[in-house]
């Protein structure tokens, strides 16, 4: 529950909501792939997972300036955080 509040509260809101609607004035047209990468660098705490998760959060942030909305980022983020959360509880309890 706290992957998904994080995702939406936290993670989303400041990097898609926040960061990425300003981001224009400086990368312009490439502001959501900056925002990817500042996005994948903010994980530094897990720098084993930075450059494969590097897609992702280009897809993120691509979604975001799109649809110029930050709840599709959201589903997206908060869809990969339950898939994951699922595989480890089903590798925990012997299922997967």
């Amino acid at each position: 529950m706290n992957a998904l509040f994080n995702t939406f509260l936290g993670e989303e809101f400041i990097f898609r909501g926040v960061l990425l609607p300003k981001m224009e004035g400086v990368f312009g047209k490439w502001d959501w792939v900056a925002n990817g990468i500042i996005f994948s660098l903010y994980h530094l705490h897990q720098p084993w997972g930075i450059l494969g998760s590097l897609p992702a959060n280009l897809i993120f942030a691509y979604s975001g300036k799109r649809f110029h909305s930050n709840w599709f980022p959201i589903i997206l983020h908060s869809g990969q955080s339950i898939f994951f959360m699922f595989l480890i509880l089903g590798l925990v309890l012997g299922l997967a």
